[in-house]
């Protein structure tokens, strides 16, 4: 057990470590593509969990805000959070969102009560943690009937397991040392095993965040078509996660 807690402790150091080194730009999430893939998530938010004006919504490794400023609409509450507190301290100062609370939290160990949020949710950060353990949590903090949506780099992708295997890809897409990528079946029995249902682990995204802003149109028509052909969306690039406690 001592190791088991020594190992999270360094792992989340790193972690911190990482993120406060690099800057602000993180690998394609400024460009015209990266940007368009940001926007396909908050809708896909909004299609999944149905905010409600009023609601609490807890965001787990929010980052410099991409995906809090177009969840926040001034009707719902956000607690967005990050464990890196150079990150948090840059989207508060250049982020003025209404009804958003930037915060420096540890996802693994939340330091609020059981029943006590309407939404969980989070872009690319289950693959940075220990993904049971962050699961378990949302899901006690989660009231009753509460919604958690993620979104995940999809690990059979061949540009996602070639970057996490290769030096030098590895490098230059500027993964952390403990990052990883999820698997669809995995995550689908984990979030049954901890107590979820009408969980949804679906593949989507083909859009390469580097492309051209001319094919932008183009690629993102095709990604519609291949993410329902069976096994080309396998290999998709992110996994879409939902689920009702």
């Amino acid at each position: 057990m001592e190791l088991l807690i020594t190992n999270m402790v360094k792992r989340t150091k790193q972690e911190i470590e990482h993120f406060s080194n690099l800057d602000h730009i993180w690998w394609g999430t400024k460009t015209d593509a990266g940007q368009k893939r940001y926007d396909i998530k908050s809708q896909m938010f909004r299609k999944y969990c149905h905010p409600k004006k009023g609601g609490l919504v807890l965001e787990i490794g929010c980052g410099d805000g991409e995906f809090t400023k177009r969840i926040a609409d001034g009707k719902l509450k956000i607690i967005a959070t990050d464990v890196t507190p150079t990150v948090v301290s840059r989207a508060k100062s250049s982020l003025k969102l209404p009804g958003v609370e930037f915060t420096v939290k540890n996802a693994e160990k939340l330091d609020f009560e059981d029943n006590l949020i309407d939404i969980v949710c989070g872009v690319s950060i289950l693959h940075h943690l220990n993904t049971e353990k962050t699961l378990r949590e949302a899901y006690r903090v989660l009231k009753p009937d509460g919604r958690l949506f993620f979104t995940e780099p999809n690990l059979i992708n061949p540009l996602v397991f070639l970057g996490l295997n290769l030096y030098y890809l590895r490098k230059k897409m500027e993964f952390s040392p403990d990052e990883t990528a999820l698997l669809r079946w995995n995550l689908s029995s984990m979030l049954k095993k901890i107590g979820f249902r009408k969980v949804v682990v679906k593949n989507y995204d083909f859009l390469f965040p580097l492309i051209p802003s001319s094919w932008i149109k183009m690629v993102g028509q095709l990604s519609n078509i291949l993410e329902i052909v069976p096994v080309v969306k396998e290999i998709s690039g992110s996994l879409l996660i939902y689920a009702v406690k």
